[in-house]
């Protein structure tokens, strides 16, 4: 059985992906970077998540807190847009076009 989970690390390592690696209790990262597309993800032991994605055509920002709140950057076409939900509730967009 090692033999296969051996076998499949290898071939998910080649193909570009980075097997998630545990850096604590409830603590987690992992990288994926493949030609122009790179994504990364990190869980904190807070209980905080952040992850960000990139290609030839995007860029992706998103992070949610651990009591709730989220923020989330992103490019759409020539504008970027930010949103953002406090732990209250709050809700706030912005976007601004070129």
């Amino acid at each position: 059985m090692k033999i296969m989970m051996l076998t499949v690390a290898g071939a998910l390592l080649s193909t570009g992906l980075v097997v998630a690696e545990p850096a604590g209790a409830r603590e987690w990262k992992q990288e994926y970077k493949r030609g122009d597309r790179e994504v990364k993800r990190e869980l904190t032991s807070s209980g905080d998540y952040k992850e960000e994605y990139k290609d030839r055509w995007r860029e992706r920002k998103f992070e949610e807190k651990a009591d709730g709140s989220w923020k989330e950057e992103y490019k759409d076409g020539d504008c970027e847009v930010k949103r953002e939900r406090t732990s209250s509730g709050e809700y706030k967009q912005e976007r601004k076009c070129k």
